[in-house]
Formats: structure tokens, C-alpha cells, sequence
């Protein structure tokens, strides 16, 4: 099972990853390949095409940045781990390849695992206080279902480290990881969200502020504080366990 529905080649180490660069890949976009070293182990390659000028120090950064943030979770047991970067001639980053499908691909066939949901929100709380949030868990191809059936948070390209945040913003983002938490719960086993969970999202999820009515409501939701002061329930009084 591919953990990475986007890998567009099987190879062997960078090589793999850098002979993807020429086959149409856009190229503001990471090139994703999977590579096994001499013992056989698999690793998820992810490679940007440029490395010189002002673009290649974009993309450096930005390759800098993912492995910053992966190397704060890495730790965990739902994050990639072996985290390692490449310093060669083009801006790379990989770690272990993980053995799973996206929760889309997943939900659409099976349907989510039994408590899969609640055991991410929680994961993703236990996330928080290693000091990152996600920003893009709204994505379901950023959530894998493991072989076990237990949630795997990948692509860590919009991640930040919350502790030089004000403490407004920090809530914000932490709020905004819950929420895209909610909206593949809402999306894939709506029938498992306890209903107080249920209710915040339907008061709390926007899709988007990009049209003058939605930008005013939310500007109006900041100003009042409505927006930002709103905490999500705890999953732990939801829970019909002792």
C-alpha cells in the first residue's frame, strides 16, 4: 500500500527523486518519489527542481522549514520519522516511507476505521504540545490510514512552531488544525462525531474568506472575538469510555 498517493515513481535513493523533474511536474511544486536504500528500506524522497538564484533559496528555505518542523514531531508515533535532509544539489528532504492509504481513498471503500477520528484529534492535540501546528489538516491527502487502521499526519510544508506566536494567534492556528480535523470527520464518519463537536463545527467551519460577504462576516467574527476566543470542547467529555 503506498502511503503517498502522489509519489509518482519508484526508484533507488535521490536519483529517483531528481529523475522525476523532467516529466511534467509543475515547478513551484515539490517532486514526491520513494527510494530504498542498501538494507531495503523505504524512503519518501521530496525534491524541489531549483537550487540556484533567487528561486533555489526559496525553495531551499522552504525545504529547510519542512525539515525543522518534522524533526519537532518526529518523535511521535502518528509523524514521519528518520527525518533527513540532503544537502546536495537540490533542496531535499526524506524520512521512512509509511506503509498506508489517505483517508479519502480509505473512507470512499472501507469506511474510516473504528474510532479513527477521535484517536487523530487527540494525536493532533499531543502534536500541539510538542510545539507545531499542521495548518493544512483540512487536506485529506495530508491524513493516511496506517496498515494498523491509525492515523499518520504527513506533509508538513505549512507547519510552524508555535512558541514565539502571540498568544491570539497561536490560538488561532491551534483552532484551525482541530477544525480541519473536524471537517474529515464531518466529511468521512459524520455518524462518530459526538454531537457537541458537531455543533461547533457547523458554527465554526468556513470554507473560505475569499468573496466580500464571507471576508466581512470574518472580519466581523475577529473584531467581536468571536472567531478567536471560541475554544474547541474537549474530545475526553464526549467520550462514552470511563
Amino acid at each position: 500500500m503506498n502511503s503517498h498517493a502522489n509519489c509518482p515513481a519508484m526508484g533507488s535513493g535521490i536519483g529517483s527523486a531528481k529523475s522525476e523533474l523532467a516529466t511534467g511536474q509543475p515547478w513551484y511544486k515539490p517532486v514526491i518519489s520513494v527510494g530504498a536504500d542498501s538494507e531495503g528500506r523505504k524512503h519518501v524522497y521530496k525534491a524541489f527542481r531549483f537550487s540556484r538564484g533567487l528561486l533555489g533559496r526559496y525553495f531551499r528555505f522552504l525545504a529547510l522549514h519542512e525539515f525543522k518542523m518534522l524533526k519537532k514531531v518526529e518523535h511521535l508515533k502518528f509523524t514521519p520519522s528518520q527525518v533527513h535532509r540532503h544537502l546536495g544539489a537540490s533542496p531535499t528532504i526524506h524520512y521512512r516511507f509509511i506503509e498506508g492509504n489517505a483517508i479519502k481513498a480509505v473512507a470512499q471503500s472501507n469506511g474510516a476505521p473504528e474510532g479513527f477520528f477521535s484517536q487523530l484529534f487527540n494525536d493532533v492535540k499531543t502534536m500541539h504540545q510538542s510545539g507545531v501546528v499542521h495548518l493544512d489538516l483540512g487536506n485529506s491527502g495530508n491524513v493516511l490510514v496506517s496498515r494498523e487502521g491509525h492515523p499518520v499526519v504527513i506533509d508538513f510544508g505549512s507547519a510552524i512552531p508555535t512558541d514565539k506566536l502571540p498568544p491570539m494567534v497561536k490560538d488561532w492556528a491551534l483552532r484551525k488544525d482541530l477544525i480541519g480535523v473536524l471537517k474529515l470527520w464531518d466529511r468521512f464518519d459524520r455518524e462518530s462525531m459526538p454531537e457537541l463537536l458537531q455543533d461547533y463545527f457547523r458554527k465554526h467551519y468556513r470554507k473560505n474568506i475569499y468573496t466580500p460577504k464571507r471576508f466581512a462576516k470574518a472580519a466581523r467574527r475577529w473584531v467581536t472575538g468571536y472567531a478567536l476566543f471560541a475554544p474547541v470542547p474537549s474530545l475526553a467529555k464526549n467520550r462514552s469510555e470511563p
